[in-house]
């Protein structure tokens, strides 16, 4: 099963892999990239967020984020979204054999699509039994890449509103070997 992943970094990912934030140099850059859990962690200090985010579920660190499909090449009134659909690379791995090389041990689900606007402070992240349930679940409840446009989901990350998938990496990172660029927008990024 493909396993999708929007990216600014191909050419760094290609050269050493998809790194999880526990993977990431702690340089100057470390901290901003922390800074989009200050919210939900309530705080803005990069301790204080990384133990939270460890906290929501075992390896959280160590995981990256991924979907099940790809969105549409429409113009989305969502900016984050519009920006991230139109200018983004697209990689993909193959999570069949990210499973069997123990390169992946655990997967979690988080899906706020229904209780964002009742409970914003509510992650609601859920573990997953395997790649049978992201099927099904992916057939039952396809992703609606509009919804984050709707005027009560624009205040929040397009992510409220996509549903995605945490990859927990037994290292930290998915090594370039697994990694396939599905769409190169790298001229559109650079003009």
């Amino acid at each position: 099963m493909k396993m999708y992943i929007y990216t600014y970094q191909y050419d760094k990912i290609k050269a050493e892999g998809y790194k999880s934030l526990a993977a990431l140099p702690r340089d100057e850059n470390f901290s901003g990239r922390l800074k989009v859990h200050a919210h939900s962690a309530g705080t803005e200090d990069p301790a204080g967020i990384m133990q939270y985010l460890e906290n929501t579920f075992p390896g959280r660190l160590r995981s990256v984020c991924a979907l099940t499909e790809t969105a549409p090449s429409d113009t989305f009134r969502h900016p984050y979204l519009n920006t991230l659909v139109h200018c983004a690379d697209i990689i993909s791995v193959n999570l069949e054999q990210l499973l069997k090389d123990g390169i992946v041990e655990a997967i979690y689900a988080k899906d706020l699509r229904r209780t964002i606007l009742d409970n914003p402070d509510f992650e609601n992240i859920f573990p997953v039994s395997g790649i049978a349930e992201i099927k099904a679940a992916a057939a039952d409840d396809p992703v609606d890449w509009h919804l984050c446009e709707k005027d009560e989901y624009l205040p929040y990350s397009p992510w409220a509103a996509i549903k995605h998938y945490f990859l927990v990496l037994a290292n930290g990172c998915i090594p370039p070997e697994y990694i396939t660029l599905e769409v190169d927008r790298s001229p559109k990024r650079f003009r």
